[in-house]
């Protein structure tokens, strides 16, 4: 993995300066974002949305997270993704990409269920053949690293098969089955033991750290007793306590993005922003550099 550095997801509607500013190392660009409404399940990129994102963010590498990718789902994975990430590519090379660890699609053709959001899955047998053989095929059409996140989940007491245990046990097998590599949202890491009622860092403990490539931190807001990852807000103390302790320990990260959705990004404001990605700048100097057997100080 490439050392990148600090990130930032590509928002047509912030100001170009934030991409042009040298405050950031690299983009992630989600490609769904930049595609023409979806018509019967088709995903058409628009050439001239790509060129202008091109344009805003100049030199900056370009990394890939995509949300349409179903990589769970049982009667496949999101094919029309997967043709439109092709012409992506062809567009805008990027360094690597990543999905969720999930799957929103249920059911075929004109019966499929979109349920909205990635549902997390079973920690079975079953579950990791079927996603680690998937990952291994999307990395192999690539030649790219391919990462997966592990989502945050409010569901209690998912089933799993003892061989596996949970969603950390999960991860841990497909990135070992696979090859692929995880994206660690720590932000999810904290509201999944927010909400189960575990400890964050004893978590963190127990995921394969050298298979990390690239780090989430975002913000979230309490909805009906649940700390839910909305990404409404700056960064939560704790979760910046999680970054400072995981990234030492963490040899093939290539990056920390800062996430926001786009409909708090007026509210939010720039500076907010700005502040956000400074800090997580402070912490990947200070911790990225260090011995990787030493937690940062």
């Amino acid at each position: 993995m490439v050392a990148f550095g600090v990130g930032l997801p590509f928002f047509p509607q912030l100001p170009p300066d934030i991409y042009q500013s040298g405050a950031l190392d690299f983009v992630e660009v989600t490609p769904e974002t930049l595609c023409r409404q979806r018509r019967g399940g088709t995903l058409q990129l628009l050439p001239e949305r790509v060129a202008r994102a091109q344009e805003t963010c100049g030199a900056l590498p370009v990394v890939v997270h995509g949300v349409e990718l179903s990589i769970g789902s049982a009667h496949g994975c999101n094919i029309a993704y997967l043709e439109m990430l092709d012409q992506f590519q062809a567009l805008w090379p990027f360094g690597w990409h990543s999905e969720h660890l999930g799957f929103h699609t249920i059911g075929e053709d004109a019966h499929t269920l979109n349920t909205g959001v990635p549902l997390p899955m079973p920690a079975t047998l079953e579950a990791v053949q079927l996603v680690a053989e998937r990952s291994a095929s999307i990395k192999q059409r690539y030649g790219v690293p391919f990462l997966l996140e592990s989502p945050a989940h409010y569901l209690p007491d998912l089933p799993g098969d003892p061989e596996i245990g949970d969603d950390i046990g999960l991860m841990n097998a497909v990135c070992e089955q696979s090859g692929c590599l995880q994206l660690l949202d720590l932000h999810n890491v904290w509201c999944n033991a927010v909400n189960h009622g575990y400890d964050p860092f004893a978590a963190i403990d127990r995921m394969r750290l050298d298979r990390v490539g690239e780090i989430h931190i975002a913000g979230g807001s309490w909805q009906e007793g649940f700390w839910m990852d909305a990404h409404d807000s700056r960064v939560p103390e704790p979760v910046w306590e999680l970054l400072e302790y995981t990234l030492p320990l963490t040899p093939q990260a290539g990056g920390v993005v800062f996430e926001v959705l786009d409909e708090h990004l007026a509210r939010l404001g720039t500076d907010l922003i700005a502040a956000e990605v400074l800090r997580a700048r402070e912490v990947w100097q200070r911790c990225h550099a260090s011995a990787r057997s030493q937690r940062c100080r």
